[in-house]
């Protein structure tokens, strides 16, 4: 089973997505398991508050290093060499082939949400923290680009989905790393659209070939 660690300062913003349709199934077959842990509890503050300003006069807040610290140290102490990764839009884009990597790897990972601006990045000396970029863009909440994650990683797992529907998909090796051909149902037309010719013949090999056709 893949145990995901959590880090958050919400928690609560997973339990919808994290409990339902593909990721619900995943947990119900024991084949991954989502475990959360609120950065307040961590906090050295009664308050539980687990920010400040930064240093430099900038007008943001960060989340502060001390909670970061007792959270991934008390994970790390009872699984030593645990994987650790932070969500960082400053860092490399992570590609399909490289998921494929992670999820075959099935050993147990620490995610760090950030929150506010960034965090106290001497968090990322002190621990040997992978930084991973979805995309290039910018979110509020670090939570919806962990949960993109989760789901990328999790839908790979052996048992969670159909191995030949991902097989042959978009960014899929037997695809050559590129899109995937346009899908289509019943009715074979609806209005003045029709189902192209190629599908309807039931010939593999020219279905096969119009499906190359959108891979050149």
């Amino acid at each position: 089973m893949l145990k995901i660690h959590i880090i958050t300062v919400f928690p609560d913003s997973f339990k919808s997505y994290i409990n339902s349709s593909i990721l619900k199934n995943a947990q119900k077959k024991w084949i991954f398991e989502p475990i959360f842990y609120d950065l307040g509890d961590f906090s050295i503050k009664k308050t539980r508050r687990v920010d400040d300003r930064p240093y430099g006069w900038f007008p943001w807040a960060i989340l502060s290093i001390e909670p970061l610290y007792k959270a991934i140290k008390s994970i790390e102490e009872k699984h030593p060499g645990i994987r650790k990764i932070y969500l960082s839009p400053k860092w490399k884009t992570l590609k399909q082939h490289k998921l494929e990597k992670l999820a075959k790897n099935k050993k147990d990972i620490i995610l760090i949400c950030g929150h506010y601006e960034w965090i106290d990045s001497r968090i990322l000396e002190m621990f040997e923290i992978e930084e991973i970029s979805i995309w290039d863009y910018i979110l509020t909440s670090w939570e919806l680009a962990a949960m993109v994650l989760i789901d990328w990683i999790v839908r790979l797992l052996p048992w969670v989905i159909n191995e030949k529907s991902l097989e042959e998909e978009s960014f899929s090796k037997k695809l050559w790393r590129k899109k995937e051909y346009p899908w289509y149902t019943r009715p074979e037309e609806f209005m003045w659209f029709k189902v192209p010719k190629e599908l309807l013949s039931w010939d593999p090999k020219i279905i096969e070939k119009w499906k190359n056709n959108f891979n050149k």
